[in-house]
């Protein structure tokens, strides 16, 4: 099973852990599932601001490790199961939270009817996914990823299951851009945002590399993503991303002006050995 390694600090970094901090503006106070939760990182965020988290995921191995590192945080769960049979109540969710899971499994309508089970009556699904035909046309297979959803797709299938829906887009510039899409298209705007300034529009951008939806039967309870700020801009203060690029950069160049120096040298030796070609009269 392909899993977040929460050590990587380069473009994973950025779109694992914006989405959880994103989501943690709207579930203070409130009881959480994070389901596939990997090593755990983004369950213990969550605890910082809810009120309850459950975290589970399928390898045991994993939740073992995740409860040594997190064991101090008495509103935090880690149990090993599986997510399309959790064995939680049913009911019990306020919000449940499962980010780059559905491209993994098959069975999608049954992951959404056991979603939909955990959750209360004004419970809120938010769930992310990569879109098929940005992903899949931009990175190279991915074996992990069974059964992958377009745009629309993804849409359809989570407007079958809840009343009420939002859509969001996420894509990593030189810092992630989480942005709110509307209900005629894909495509979002692209942001620019300074520490301490006002942010500002400076170009459009295509359709995202990630997809998450926030859903509920519920109107109400999605009132506060509506009326929060649509787009959410993520970056860290040791710039890893950009350093790490930095450094490859340079890297290049260094090879560049190797290869150069190479290439002139071949030359050189090229040449004299025409010349004395000439000379021995070969």
């Amino acid at each position: 099973m392909e899993r977040y390694d929460a050590t990587n600090p380069y473009h994973a970094w950025y779109e694992h852990w914006h989405r959880y901090h994103w989501v943690c503006q709207f579930i203070k106070d409130k009881v959480v599932a994070d389901l596939a939760c990997g090593e755990g990182y983004g369950s213990a965020l969550m605890a910082a601001v809810a009120s309850e988290v459950t975290g589970m995921d399928m390898d045991a191995a994993v939740v073992a490790q995740a409860r040594a590192k997190y064991h101090g945080r008495a509103n935090l769960r880690l149990i090993a199961g599986d997510i399309l049979n959790t064995g939680l109540s049913s009911a019990s969710m306020d919000v449940l939270v499962s980010f780059e899971t559905l491209e993994h499994l098959t069975d999608h309508e049954n992951l959404l009817v056991e979603f939909k089970r955990l959750l209360k009556t004004d419970g809120v699904l938010v769930m992310s996914t990569p879109d098929k035909a940005v992903y899949s046309g931009h990175e190279a297979h991915n074996e992990f990823h069974v059964r992958e959803l377009e745009a629309k797709e993804f849409k359809n299938f989570i407007q079958q299951h809840f009343a009420h829906s939002l859509f969001y887009g996420q894509q990593l510039t030189t810092n992630s851009t989480l942005m709110r899409l509307d209900d005629e298209t894909t495509d979002a705007q692209l942001i620019h945002a300074a520490q301490g300034h006002e942010q500002s529009l400076i170009s459009q951008t295509g359709a995202p590399t990630y997809l998450i939806a926030v859903a509920s039967d519920a109107a109400e309870s999605l009132r506060a993503f509506e009326q929060s700020t649509p787009n959410s801009v993520f970056n860290e203060a040791d710039n890893h991303l950009f350093n790490h690029y930095e450094q490859q950069i340079k890297t290049l160049i260094a090879t560049d002006q190797r290869v150069a120096a190479l290439e002139l040298q071949l030359k050189k030796q090229t040449l004299l050995i025409h010349q004395l070609q000439a000379r021995l009269g070969l």
